[in-house]
């Protein structure tokens, strides 16, 4: 049994176990490894891998006899990328987001220049943050954009270092180097704060979601007037933020440590 109470076919849990040892592997695999890895005879390994190679989930090196994981393993990564809805795996997350600080969670993903909302889950306060799905925003000066664009490929950042940024506040960042200067510093916390940037008396914590491919897919936040939302209030709900995030992060795949600045 497994530890949910299901019952378990011991030949499939085997397989898997396969399948992962030499997805965790940088190069080839011999036979005589990957039974050490799993913990299985040799004899076991050989038959599993021999059904493996048959349906293209594992190919062996003609010359090496190695084994490297197949083509069709790829296949079924990229056919769970496009069934992958992140507003349902996420949705859970944003209310324990809502929850835990009370205020309202968002969700977003991005274009080149902009964020856009997917969900939200409302604070139960009387005032309180709205946006609707399809909603847009600046990266450069909201938390979930700013966070996003912090794991973005320099080339794919450039799009907005290099543009003119538009203010919304007088705290809204302007200028590239101070820009640049936040992002590193967003990389270096693991989160990210609108501190009044795009609307005054509001302030937003922001924590960045990877998916297998170690690519920040999105963002969550929390947010609410500066009342509520203290900058001593921000740093304490910071970690139970990256926790969360981490945790979906891990749902869609993502299975390194978090990038580091």
């Amino acid at each position: 049994m497994s530890g949910s109470g299901r019952p378990k076919v011991q030949s499939v849990d085997r397989t898997l176990d396969v399948l992962e040892a030499l997805a965790s592997r940088r190069g080839a695999t011999g036979i005589s490894d990957l039974a050490q890895i799993v913990g299985l005879h040799v004899s076991t390994v050989h038959r599993l891998l021999a059904t493996l190679v048959d349906r293209g989930y594992v190919r062996q090196d003609p010359d090496s006899s190695r084994y490297h994981l197949g083509s069709r393993v790829f296949t079924l990564a990229n056919a769970a990328d496009l069934h992958l809805d992140l507003r349902l795996v996420a949705r859970p997350y944003l209310e324990r987001m809502m929850r835990n600080s009370g205020e309202t969670a968002n969700l977003v993903t991005s274009s080149d220049t902009e964020v856009i909302y997917l969900d939200q889950v409302a604070s139960m306060h009387l005032v309180k943050m709205f946006t609707t799905p399809g909603m847009r925003a600046p990266l450069h000066c909201t938390g979930t954009g700013k966070v996003m664009l912090a794991h973005r490929s320099a080339e794919d950042a450039e799009v907005v270092l290099a543009a003119p940024m538009k203010r919304y506040t007088p705290k809204t960042i302007v200028t590239r180097g101070a820009l640049e200067s936040e992002l590193h510093l967003i990389r270096k916390n693991g989160f990210c704060v609108d501190n009044e940037e795009m609307e005054e008396g509001v302030r937003c914590l922001a924590v960045p979601i990877f998916d297998r491919r170690n690519l920040c897919v999105g963002a969550m936040s929390v947010s609410g007037p500066t009342t509520r939302m203290t900058t001593e209030r921000v740093d304490k709900l910071s970690a139970t933020a990256k926790a969360l995030a981490l945790e979906l992060s891990r749902q869609l795949g993502f299975e390194t440590a978090l990038p580091q600045p």
